[in-house]
């Protein structure tokens, strides 16, 4: 192996890694029809996206590497062995020709690619190597790794499905707006304290799940899309409306309704966390919409959703336990 060059890891700021990893995700949604969901990290721990396939519900994690310099008909590309963290996590190597990509992406597996690649330490770090072949050459013995470019959604399981008939959701204000992104930062903030965890954001928000939790040793993955309500007063009870026409229950999906006290600036000190499956036995029908009736302070009257009530402190701890 030669010596170390711009195609090699250089950390998330590398801006033609960057380039070729939204290169990569066009391709995975146009080929796809809508049918792969894409999710970027909040923090970059070796993961460049976690793929949610709606076929099957499957969460597929995806590392990208590209390259534009060439050794013949090569273009090495290189894995710090440590961010492969589970045998089914996909290595996908790209060449990139001037601005765009080449006609051929390798596709591994990082068992496969442990398996296959040479070893080189750099400053102390083991990379793992692969000759990527940037098209099928006879022998080679990355070529059965290689698909079409136009292919490479297929080779994800992403299968283009037929047009959707949304129901229209109900407008929502600007304040509004602001105040759910408030409640999405809050549980993102809570959920980062968790050790060997990643969190992903979806690119485009066009699903059920607005934040994705990912156990990195395991692989475990849980969605969870929030809802935040204003009060007024701390015993206040609010709508919760869930539009139906993008929520897909699963066991591995929960809802965290959250309650944003208007006179005092802060969150209420408890909320709900909710399996999503259990949310259309939860829940009345309102056009679109699902409807939860949230009262963060509980009631003399009993609710079916006290089972689902926790401090709001507990949040990270109790979705730990899901990751295991």
């Amino acid at each position: 192996m030669g010596e170390l060059d711009a195609g090699w890891p250089h950390g998330s700021q590398d801006p033609i890694g960057q380039a070729a990893e939204f290169l990569v995700w066009a391709p995975l949604i146009t080929q796809s029809g809508g049918g792969l969901h894409v999710f970027l990290p909040v923090l970059d721990r070796g993961l460049d996206a976690v793929v949610h396939r709606l076929t099957d519900g499957a969460y597929l994690a995806l590392q990208v590497k590209g390259k534009t310099s060439l050794h013949g008909p090569e273009a090495p590309i290189a894995v710090y062995e440590k961010h492969l963290f589970t045998p089914d996590q996909l290595v996908i190597g790209v060449h990139l020709d001037g601005d765009r990509l080449g006609p051929y992406v390798l596709v591994a597996d990082a068992a496969t690619f442990r398996r296959k690649a040479a070893t080189v330490v750099d400053r102390g770090r083991v990379l793992l190597v692969a000759d990527m072949p940037i098209h099928p050459i006879p022998g080679h013995s990355w070529t059965e790794d290689l698909v079409p470019l136009e292919g490479l959604a297929e080779r994800l399981g992403g299968t283009r499905r037929g047009p959707t008939v949304a129901l229209e959701a109900e407008p929502v204000s600007d304040e509004d707006r602001l105040i759910g992104s408030w409640g999405e930062l809050e549980v993102i903030r809570r959920l980062a304290f968790l050790e060997g965890c990643g969190l992903f954001r979806p690119f485009p928000d066009n699903e059920t799940n607005e934040i994705l939790i990912r156990r990195l040793t395991t692989g475990v993955t849980l969605g969870i899309q929030v809802k935040t309500g204003q009060l007024p007063e701390p015993d206040a009870y609010r709508k919760i409306l869930i539009n139906r026409s993008n929520f897909v229950p699963a066991a591995t999906t929960f809802v965290v309704a959250l309650g944003w006290m208007v006179p005092e600036r802060r969150f209420h000190e408890t909320c709900l966390l909710i399996p999503s499956d259990v949310v259309p036995t939860l829940a009345s029908i309102n056009g679109p919409n699902y409807e939860l009736h949230f009262r963060p302070a509980g009631s003399s009257r009993p609710s079916r959703l006290d089972r689902y009530r926790i401090p709001l402190e507990s949040l990270a701890e109790i979705v730990a336990h899901h990751l295991y």
